[in-house]
């Protein structure tokens, strides 16, 4: 691997991930015909798949990990750099534990597929109507969107717990 590093949207990767698989497959189809021959036929290529285990270290690697969870939670795809192969865009797929985290250590497992929609996979702005009684962290957790995006596309919003009842909240 060369010395340049990973990036996903905003997130560079503090370190390469120690195994990284990029696995590239045509969409080919073998068919008996009735002469005992093998018709083969193409049908393009199927998205790029990324995998890859890496692992964060030091005394802060827990906060270092949810960053990389909120980039993962961000709707639509982004632009993916990766050493020696030309940037393209993916989505995060997952992201998951290798093994139990400890303070000075959280080793981690990642999956990223091609987007070949050409339109970015983004999806259309939808809102919310606060209710009485609710704030951003109820937005947070009805939507599963995390309370840094929910900041970030609602740069109004100073604090979570300041908005009020009938006040639109962007969420995605």
């Amino acid at each position: 691997m060369t010395n340049a590093m990973i990036r996903f949207r905003d997130y560079e990767f503090e370190h390469n991930p120690e195994t990284l698989r990029i696995t590239s497959e045509n969409n080919v189809v073998s068919c008996d015909s009735l002469y005992g021959k093998a018709d083969v036929y193409g049908f393009g290529s199927r998205p790029r798949i990324v995998t890859g285990e890496g692992s964060i270290v030091g005394e802060n690697c827990i906060y270092k990990f949810l960053r990389l969870f909120g980039v993962k939670q961000q709707n639509g795809s982004g632009i993916l750099s990766l050493p020696s192969v030309k940037p393209f865009r993916a989505f995060f797929k997952s992201l998951e534990f290798a093994a139990e985290p400890t303070p000075e250590l959280v080793a981690y497992k990642f999956v990223f597929v091609e987007d070949l929609s050409g339109d970015g996979g983004e999806r259309p702005e939808k809102y919310h109507t606060l209710g009485n009684d609710e704030d951003l962290w109820d937005v947070s957790y009805r939507y599963d969107v995390p309370i840094e995006t929910l900041l970030e596309l609602n740069p109004f919003i100073a604090r979570p717990e300041e908005v009020g009842e009938g006040e639109e909240v962007r969420i995605c």
